[in-house]
């Protein structure tokens, strides 16, 4: 995150971008000052509750959601597979009616997306080492892109 934010802090003629926020903090304790802020909202390979609030939808989408201004973008990609499932308690990710139902989940939540599959290729171009070790990780694993916007 630090490489990143050293770029953001550029002029904006170098690629900077005058008003990023760069944190870290848990989903929990995400609601405060944050609340309205964000006009898009970027979810990367989340792990733990951040995780579970975006594959298995509950109150944690709903504190999510509340960090972006109304009709704010958001783009959500994640992927795990069976071993991380069971230890999570996520859905087991395949088929459309997984897809389906995240949409009317989030619906719930207030934001308005399509989630679809997304493959190796579509990961590996994410600029980040993470995402590299994920898409050649010789694990079984499903990848799930959400993008939309916050309606409420």
């Amino acid at each position: 995150m630090s490489a990143l934010s050293h770029r953001a802090a550029r002029k904006p003629a170098r690629g900077g971008v005058p008003n990023a926020l760069f944190g870290r903090l848990s989903l929990e304790d995400a609601a405060g000052d944050l609340l309205g802020l964000a006009d898009v909202l970027t979810v990367l390979f989340p792990w733990g509750s951040l995780l579970r609030a975006l594959a298995a939808p509950d109150a944690g989408l709903r504190t999510l959601a509340a960090i972006g201004k109304r009709g704010s973008r958001v783009h959500f990609l994640y992927g795990y597979g069976s071993t991380e499932s069971a230890a999570l308690g996520l859905p087991e990710l395949g088929g459309s009616h997984v897809l389906s139902h995240l949409e009317n989940t989030y619906a719930a939540a207030g934001l308005q997306v399509e989630a679809r599959y997304a493959a190796r290729e579509d990961v590996v171009l994410v600029e980040s080492t993470w995402a590299k070790k994920l898409a050649f990780s010789p694990s079984a694993r499903a990848f799930v892109e959400i993008r939309g916007t916050i309606r409420a």
